[in-house]
C-alpha cells in the first residue's frame, strides 16, 4: 500500500479571537499479488476542507466552532475465485449459490462527500472545576473493506460480506466532561451520547459459510442506531506513600432498526489499584472487574463476566549515573478463564491469556553532545 498525503494549515489572531483554516490531501493506492489477500485492490482519493474559531469569553469561558467539508472517490477492482466456483460447480452447488462467492471482492466506483462539525465550550467554574461540552455532527466514508470484501479475514477467523451499496455514516453526538482536582484527589467523569441516522457495523447474519473455517458470514450493515455511555477516573493520593486508583466504563448500543443492541458491544468493566512507593520501591495491586455482555446482537453469543487479580513490584536501581529500572509484574494471578467479548479468539474458544509473569528490565542510554 502507498500512501500520500498533503496538509496545510493557516491560523490568524484578530484581537481575542483565533481563526485556522485549512485542507487536508490523501491519495491511497492498495496493490496485491496472488491468491489470498486481506484488503481489495483500489485507489482512493480523499480531500477536505475545514475551519475553525476559538473565542475566549472570559478567563473562565472559552469557545469554539468548526465546520468541515470532506469528499472521497474509491475505485474499487472486482477479483474472481476461479478456483473456488470451479469446486462449488463441481459438488453440485446453485449457480445462484455460486454468484454469492464467486467474487472476493466487488468492482466499486463511487464518490462520497458531506459536511461534519462541532461547536464546543470550555468552563473553568472554580479552581477545582473545569466544565466541557461539544455538541456535532459527524461524517465517515465508508472502507474498502466495508464496501466490497467477500471472504474470511484471516486475522479475525471471519467470513466478512462488504455492501457496495453503502452509504456513508452520519450521526450527531453529545460529549460532556468534568474534571474536580483538589490537594490529592483528581476526579474525571466523561459522559457521551450518539444519535446515528446511517451507522455502519458487522452484523452476524445467522448464515452459515461455505467456506473452510469461517463460521457464520457477517456483513457490513448501515443502519440507525444510537450509542450512549460513560468513563469515570479517581486518583487519590493516601498518607504514607499510598496512592488509590478506580476508573470505570460502560457503553450502551441500540439499533433502532431491529429494536436489540448493536453487535460488538464492549462489556461494562472496572477497575480498582492500588501502590505504594519509597524510595526505589514500588508495589502495586489491582482488581479488574468484567461484567457479563448478555446485551448481544442477533446470533451473536453473550460473553460470560470474571474477576482478574494483577500485581507487581518496582525496583530503581543507580549505576555509574544510570537508573536502570527493573519490574516484576503478574497478570490474571487467580488463572482465571475467561473470554474478551471484541476478541475474535473467543470464536474458536480460545481464552485470553492464564496467569503470567512478566520482567522488565529498562536500561536508559544517554548520548552527551557539546
Amino acid at each position: 500500500m502507498d500512501t500520500y498525503s498533503l496538509s496545510a494549515k493557516f491560523r490568524r489572531f484578530l484581537g481575542e479571537w483565533e481563526y485556522l483554516s485549512g485542507m487536508d490531501v490523501q491519495w491511497q493506492e492498495n496493490r496485491i499479488d496472488g491468491y489470498s489477500f486481506l484488503l481489495p485492490q483500489y485507489q482512493r482519493t480523499t480531500y477536505g476542507f475545514f475551519g475553525l474559531i476559538i473565542r475566549p469569553v472570559n478567563r473562565k469561558v472559552s469557545l469554539t466552532g468548526g465546520l468541515r467539508y470532506d469528499r472521497g472517490e474509491l475505485r474499487i477492482s472486482a477479483f474472481e475465485d476461479a478456483y473456488l466456483v470451479d469446486y462449488l460447480r463441481q459438488n453440485g452447488y446453485s449457480e445462484e449459490t455460486i454468484d454469492g462467492y464467486r467474487w472476493r471482492s466487488y468492482r466499486v466506483r463511487e464518490g462520497f462527500g458531506d459536511f461534519s462539525g462541532a461547536v464546543g465550550v470550555v468552563w473553568g467554574i472554580s479552581g477545582y472545576h473545569t466544565f466541557r461540552a461539544n455538541l456535532g455532527r459527524s461524517f465517515r466514508l465508508p472502507g474498502a473493506h466495508e464496501l466490497a470484501s467477500n471472504g474470511v479475514h484471516h486475522g479475525t477467523f471471519r467470513h466478512e460480506q462488504g455492501d457496495p451499496a453503502l452509504r456513508s455514516e452520519r450521526g450527531f453526538q453529545l460529549d460532556l466532561g468534568y474534571v474536580y482536582s483538589r490537594g490529592g484527589l483528581i476526579l474525571e467523569m466523561s459522559p457521551f451520547v450518539s444519535r446515528y441516522a446511517n451507522y455502519i457495523y458487522l452484523k452476524p447474519s445467522g448464515e452459515w459459510s461455505l467456506l473452510p473455517y469461517a463460521g457464520q458470514i457477517y456483513r457490513y450493515t448501515g443502519a440507525r442506531a444510537n450509542l450512549a455511555g460513560a468513563e469515570l477516573s479517581v486518583q487519590w493520593q493516601l498518607p504514607e506513600t499510598w496512592s488509590y486508583g478506580f476508573s470505570g466504563e460502560y457503553v450502551y448500543t441500540y439499533n433502532r432498526d431491529e429494536k436489540i443492541p448493536l453487535s460488538f458491544s464492549p462489556a461494562a468493566a472496572m477497575r480498582h489499584s492500588l501502590s505504594w512507593k519509597r524510595g526505589v520501591v514500588g508495589v502495586h495491586a489491582e482488581m479488574e472487574s468484567i461484567a457479563r455482555q448478555s446485551r448481544v446482537a442477533r446470533n451473536e453469543a453473550p460473553t460470560a463476566g470474571t474477576q482478574l487479580l494483577h500485581a507487581g513490584a518496582t525496583l530503581n536501581l543507580t549505576s555509574g549515573g544510570t537508573v536502570v529500572e527493573i519490574t516484576l509484574s503478574g497478570r490474571n494471578l487467580l488463572n482465571r478463564k475467561y473470554y474478551n467479548h471484541l476478541s475474535f479468539y473467543r470464536h474458536v474458544e480460545i481464552p485470553e491469556p492464564g496467569r503470567n509473569l512478566q520482567l522488565l528490565i529498562k536500561i536508559p542510554f544517554k548520548t552527551t553532545t557539546r
